[in-house]
């Protein structure tokens, strides 16, 4: 005798809601809907399934039929969530994390690469921690990365000092929270203390402000490159190592597999951005 998956999940959940109405609107079905499902299995069974009264008191044989059915609602759960998964996966959104000053350089990048995929760029100064499905790649300066990360390096950024054909010739000075990077260590060649010297919270901000003639800036190279305002005046041997970050696990897609290799291409490809 057949007895369906409709009917198994339906004596499941009323023993284990213990009422027709809960089972009905776990089920997403009208109560009338759940007492047909029983009565109908009950004809072909040949025996009552619940003794009726002002609660539900079910059968040895329908708690053994439950006790089943509820192992096999977790494993259907679980392929739901794993087609689920292998669904999203053929049409996932690729998402991408770096900070504000690297957004122009990836954003540069993914104009040349033009990924297939959507992408989602998540920009934050915080390290997000990359997790497969969740955070695929990070654009991040430093040295070689930790174990839970594998990445390619692109190579050290290019830095230089630049001014507005016109500005003045004083030094934009960093904010102290900026000077204080890690990865930013050309401001040790910016004097410090300069008397009425304008000061930036931002690499964007240093980069309007020599823009609009307020004095020069040390910048990476990528921010000033193609901006007619701005004149390159010398090189600063202080450029962090950029990676191309991705988490170590095992069976990445191949679709994201491609994405990285195409951007990476593309990071290298950008005219002036690295030394090395």
């Amino acid at each position: 005798m057949h007895i369906s998956w409709d009917e198994l999940q339906t004596i499941e959940a009323l023993v284990r809601t213990g009422s027709v109405e809960a089972a009905g609107r776990e089920l997403s079905l009208r109560h009338s809907s759940v007492s047909r499902r029983v009565a109908a299995l009950e004809a072909r069974l040949g025996t009552a399934l619940f003794a009726r009264g002002a609660r539900l008191v079910p059968s040895a044989l329908t708690l053994r039929i439950a006790e089943r059915a509820a192992t096999m609602r977790v494993a259907a759960r679980d392929i739901e969530d794993f087609v689920g998964a292998e669904r999203r996966g053929r049409e996932r959104t690729v998402v991408i994390t770096t900070s504000d000053v690297l957004a122009p350089l990836l954003f540069l990048a993914l104009a040349k690469a033009r990924p297939v995929q959507a992408v989602e760029v998540l920009v934050s100064d915080d390290e997000l921690e990359l997790l497969p499905g969740q955070v695929d790649l990070a654009l991040r300066p430093g040295q070689n990365p930790s174990g839970a990360l594998r990445g390619r390096r692109l190579g050290r950024l290019k830095v230089g000092v630049y001014r507005a054909r016109s500005g003045a010739p004083d030094w934009l000075q960093p904010s102290v929270e900026l000077r204080a990077r890690a990865s930013m260590s050309w401001w040790r060649e910016v004097p410090k203390d300069v008397p009425g010297a304008v000061t930036c919270s931002s690499l964007l901000a240093m980069r309007d402000a020599c823009s609009a003639g307020l004095g020069r800036a040390a910048l990476p190279a990528f921010l000033a490159h193609g901006d007619a305002r701005l004149q390159f005046e010398r090189e600063l041997d202080a450029g962090p190592p950029l990676w191309l970050l991705a988490p170590m696990a095992h069976g990445i897609p191949k679709e994201l597999r491609e994405v990285q290799r195409d951007l990476f291409a593309a990071l290298r490809a950008t005219e002036g951005a690295f030394v090395e």
